[in-house]
């Protein structure tokens, strides 16, 4: 077949348009972006401390913020006293700063380094608002910074970076600060005879360092319990120090600031760690390498940029909104408890994101508790962040054990008996489950006649359950009706001039004996093992001896002409049960019959005719919407 011109071109743009117009199922935004920013790095503290403690703060930290080499171990000492950290010069404290003193309220301001760092002028100046100056401050960097870790304690262990650059110890103070232990700054080459006696007297749990090229096996040696977080720059050792600790971190918002430059990134990480947090650091206005592939390998909801546009540009922003990895599908959530069990709704979901990977996220629910008094299925609906669709919780609350039926039986002396390896148990909605039970003893003694009794314990219950047996010298059985004797003769396939003994009732587990003429059901009570029997259509003028076959489960008693059921109200095994057709017009005793799913009662008069006769169902009204069958209404 030729393919003209006209088709071809037709056929290739709906080829193209097919192509163009496919997206993947992806229900999810790009990230938002906030920025905390002054006009100078003195307002970018005032604005961080402004953000994190609105309602003021009794404690604040006092950094240089025209050098970086005190000020870096700050993070940790104010996570201890849940202090901003703020910035000022070295002989004048900053208006902005002061100002930022007076709305927190703060009573004590720890100073980081000695008055070549910070001033005594700057120093009289915080005395002077009413507030008590603490400096914190050592012969150089490096015992400043060991001022600062005894200050903070070691009992969690410590991190430490080269003191001769910044950029690690940005990356490391939020992370720092939320795991309570300090920074110890340290010479590249070997520590100070300060630091080397400090550490031989510290019982330090854990020390993580990072390393990169300059930083000699020297100093790491020396330090107690020692994990090395490396990387070939700062930037690599910053994505390197938050994968190592992220299952400690909240990454759904990230923190970004420069590498180049330290006072926004010193000045936030007090803000940082409040909500564990990382802090990300560019390397100038551009998104390192390692940085890019952490992004777009995260679910990350929101950046925080440290710095204004001057600094990282609204075109960096821009490429942060759009480089994490998005969710393409939630798995919903099944699970299952039993009834009136205190219930808290999972605090995550897993998803899976455009790169293929699952992680888990943090999830808000349309409710905050579960009410567990009833069982059923219920379905709760989620929420997620940056995911449009709702995620759904379906939690199947299981019945509870309501009572576990002690158990009878009976065996003729020289008999054997098997225990039973399950015990059944009635649930809270009805029902009937089994379970596996484990006997104290299984020794009986057959050739005595008596009653022993057995102690169970129940698989996955509290309850226990008791087994009375009954040991029984064989003897004769009388029958009152000879009809009920030729019917059970049948039965046992015996003839005539055959007795029955107990040990053949013993034997039975179903009899039907209908139309058959009995009246008198004296001597059934023998069979204690009959789990089904049915006497339809027999006159019977007593049922006595039905009370005492516990075992039954299904009963039928259609058409026999009895007036009450009394007999019956303690087999609460029975499952099945027809006493359509007769005398009865009470109830009453087949209210604790509960384990019933099928009842007839229909065609129940008095026995002597009563127009105004209305039958009263209401004894069956607590288990009636459990009857799979029924002939009646309530």
């Amino acid at each position: 077949m030729l393919i003209t011109k006209k088709n071809f071109f037709l056929a290739f743009f709906l080829m193209i348009l097919l192509i163009f117009t496919y997206v993947p199922s992806v229900s999810a935004s790009s990230a938002s972006t906030d920025r905390i920013a002054g006009y100078d790095r003195y307002l970018t503290a005032v604005k961080v401390s402004q953000n994190g403690w609105p309602d003021g703060a009794s404690t604040a930290i006092l950094a240089l913020g025209d050098d970086f080499p005190d000020a870096l171990s700050a993070g940790p000492l104010a996570q201890k006293y849940n202090a901003p950290i703020l910035l000022t010069s070295t002989y004048q404290l900053n208006s902005d700063t002061a100002t930022e003193l007076k709305r927190l309220n703060v009573k004590k301001v720890y100073i980081i380094g000695g008055y070549a760092v910070v001033s005594k002028d700057v120093e009289r100046q915080i005395s002077m608002m009413g507030i008590a100056a603490v400096r914190i401050s050592g012969q150089d960097r490096y015992e400043t910074s060991l001022k600062v870790a005894q200050e903070v304690g070691v009992s969690q262990g410590i991190f430490a970076t080269n003191g001769l650059t910044f950029a690690d110890a940005l990356s490391v103070g939020p992370i720092a600060a939320a795991l309570k232990m300090p920074i110890l700054l340290v010479p590249p080459k070997d520590l100070t005879p300060v630091q080397k006696d400090f550490l031989s007297k510290s019982n330090i749990p854990v020390s993580y360092i990072l390393v990169g090229r300059e930083i000699s096996n020297n100093v790491v040696y020396q330090f107690p319990n020692y994990e090395i977080i490396y990387g070939s720059n700062p930037y690599e050792r910053n994505i390197n120090l938050i994968n190592r600790f992220k299952d400690s971190l909240d990454l759904n918002t990230i923190y970004v600031a420069t590498g180049e430059l330290f006072p926004d990134a010193l000045a936030a990480s007090a803000l940082i760690q409040k909500n564990k947090n990382a802090l990300i650091l560019l390397q100038g206005d551009s998104i390192p390498y390692p940085a890019q592939n952490f992004i777009s390998s995260k679910l990350i909801s929101n950046f925080i940029i440290l710095g204004g546009t001057s600094v990282i540009s609204g075109s960096t922003e821009s490429k942060l909104s759009d480089l994490p990895a998005e969710i393409t599908s939630v798995d919903n959530i099944s699970d299952s408890i039993e009834e009136q069990q205190k219930y808290d709704p999972p605090k995550t979901v897993t998803v899976t994101t455009t790169n293929g990977t699952t992680e888990e996220v943090p999830v808000t629910w349309s409710l905050s508790s579960v009410r567990t008094l009833k069982s059923g299925t219920y379905k709760f609906e989620g929420k997620i962040d940056n995911y449009s669709d709702p995620v759904y919780l379906n939690l199947t609350i299981q019945p509870k054990v309501s009572k576990v039926n002690n158990i009878t039986a009976e065996i003729i002396i020289g008999d054997t008996y098997s225990f039973p390896d399950t015990v059944d148990a009635l649930m809270s909605d009805g029902s009937t489950e089994t379970y596996p039970v484990t006997w104290n003893s299984k020794v009986v003694p057959v050739n005595k006649a008596g009653t022993y009794t057995f102690q169970g314990t129940i698989e996955g219950l509290t309850q226990k359950v008791s087994l009375s047996l009954k040991v029984s010298e064989d003897a004769k059985i009388t029958f009152a009706d000879p009809e009920l004797y030729t019917a059970i003769r049948h039965k046992l396939h015996k003839s005539s001039s055959k007795s029955i003994y107990k040990s053949d009732a013993l034997d039975v587990t179903s009899l039907f004996i209908r139309s058959e003429g009995i009246t008198n059901l004296s001597g059934l009570e023998y069979f204690s093992n009959l789990k089904t029997l049915d006497l339809s259509h027999n006159t019977l003028t007593n049922i006595a001896p039905l009370s005492k076959l516990t075992k039954l489960q299904t009963l039928k008693l259609h058409d026999t002409e009895i007036k009450d059921v009394n007999a019956i109200k303690d087999l609460t095994s029975l499952t099945y049960l027809d006493i359509t057709d007769n005398f009865i017009t009470n109830f009453t005793s087949l209210k604790n019959l509960t384990n019933l799913t099928t009842l007839y009662l229909s065609d129940n008069e008095p026995f002597t005719p009563d127009d105004n006769y209305t039958p009263d169902y209401s004894p069956i009204r607590a288990y009636y919407d459990d009857l799979d069958k029924k002939d009646f209404s309530l």
